[in-house]
């Protein structure tokens, strides 16, 4: 933990440079619109390793009251600030947790809504926090998981990068590189966490995709481009429930909730 903390905590000003990009922006937009129509009533929503709040702040705009959880103490205080700042702080709490604090700090059914956003990746079983995430959230509830979709990422390498060698090592690699925080994670697959989220008991509702589009566009400088960020978005949203769009995605993003 304490690697991880120091890794994040050194890395935040970085991060939040990357949430300012258009390719930042459209991760939260994206992520939010996919879970919107999931979300029936303003409710109890767990955030974990929520970092900075961009995700937090966004539902409880929306009336929900969101618990942040996260190892950086850096960046819930930024998400103190942030929620201060929208003038959302009265919805928003933070505790500084691991992910193996989990379940022993929070009930089973406490929550309505439990956010697993760019965790899978780094975490040593990915499973275990599947099911104890699925332990948190009530009968009507749905848990959200967002990882960076390693299916993507031959093409992409294929196509912005040329490097056609790297593209074809990437096609068997278990493992991926992170310019954020300049370290190897976990290659995820989409296929591999649905039937996490099944072992859960967790049905899956939704299967998106964030950033079908824009990382395959080689001219960033465009995407700053207010007209034309606008059009990518709308581009962005239209794409992300659609097959085989939401499959080669920069990001998936699964909606799953107890069997009814």
């Amino acid at each position: 933990m304490a690697d991880s903390e120091t890794v994040f905590d050194a890395k935040l000003t970085t991060f939040q440079q990357w949430q300012t990009t258009p390719w930042g922006r459209l991760r939260y937009s994206i992520a939010a619109a996919n879970l919107m129509p999931h979300l029936h009533h303003a409710g109890r929503v767990l955030d974990v390793a929520g970092g900075n709040g961009l995700d937090a702040i966004e539902l409880a705009a929306r009336g929900h009251h969101v618990t942040i959880v996260d190892i950086s103490e850096p960046a819930l205080a930024d998400a103190r600030a942030l929620a201060a700042k929208q003038g959302v702080g009265d919805r928003i709490s933070t505790q500084r947790l691991g992910v193996d604090e989990l379940a022993r700090r929070f009930a089973h059914d406490q929550f309505d809504v439990v956010l697993c956003h760019n965790l899978i990746q780094y975490v040593p079983d990915p499973r275990t926090l599947i099911a104890v995430l699925a332990a948190m959230v009530a009968p009507n509830g749905v848990v959200s998981v967002i990882a960076p979709n390693a299916d993507a990422d031959p093409l992409l390498t294929a196509v912005r990068d040329l490097d056609l060698e790297e593209a074809l090592r990437q096609l068997d690699s278990s493992t991926r590189h992170t310019v954020t925080y300049d370290t190897e994670t976990r290659a995820c697959y989409a296929d591999s966490v649905i039937d996490d989220l099944a072992e859960a008991g967790l049905h899956l509702r939704a299967r998106c995709g964030i950033r079908s589009v824009c990382d395959l566009l080689v001219d960033d400088t465009r995407k700053d481009d207010p007209m034309f960020f606008a059009q990518l978005e709308r581009l962005e949203l239209a794409m992300s429930t659609r097959a085989p769009y939401s499959y080669t995605a920069r990001f998936f993003q699964l909606v799953a909730g107890p069997a009814r």
